[in-house]
């Protein structure tokens, strides 16, 4: 497998106007963060995502390495932000916790998360 991966154009996400958007935290490490730009630039302010304050935060899973437990947590909070009556049995964090015991023996959301300001797995007000 390889390390692929895709830069969009401003222009094009523009144009896409997601209704929803995710926003990997892990841009917090960066100047401007994605969060930044999505609250200072006046392109992102006319997407409807921004409009309706759908804008929600997941954990980094790809760095050095994939973080398969990350991608997989992820998922579920995607699921339950997209489809809430499909997931209402699902709470994310704990759903996290769960994967994490499972792959590296202990819960770790709440460690992990702490990193990215307690911004993973929320809607992010802009």
């Amino acid at each position: 497998m390889g390390t692929e991966h895709a830069d969009v154009a401003k222009e094009k996400i523009i144009e896409w106007n997601p209704k929803v958007l995710f926003v990997d935290l892990g841009t917090l490490q960066t100047t401007p963060s994605a969060i930044d730009e999505l609250k200072t630039d006046e392109s992102y302010q006319t997407l409807d995502a921004v409009k309706s304050d759908k804008v929600y935060g997941v954990l980094p899973y790809n760095y050095y390495a994939s973080n398969y437990g990350s991608v997989l947590a992820d998922a579920y909070y995607v699921g339950s932000v997209l489809y809430p009556d499909q997931f209402a049995d699902i709470d994310p964090a704990e759903k996290a916790d769960e994967i994490y015991t499972f792959l590296v023996g202990e819960p770790v959301f709440d460690e992990l998360n702490a990193y990215y300001d307690n911004l993973g797995f929320t809607q992010i007000k802009l």
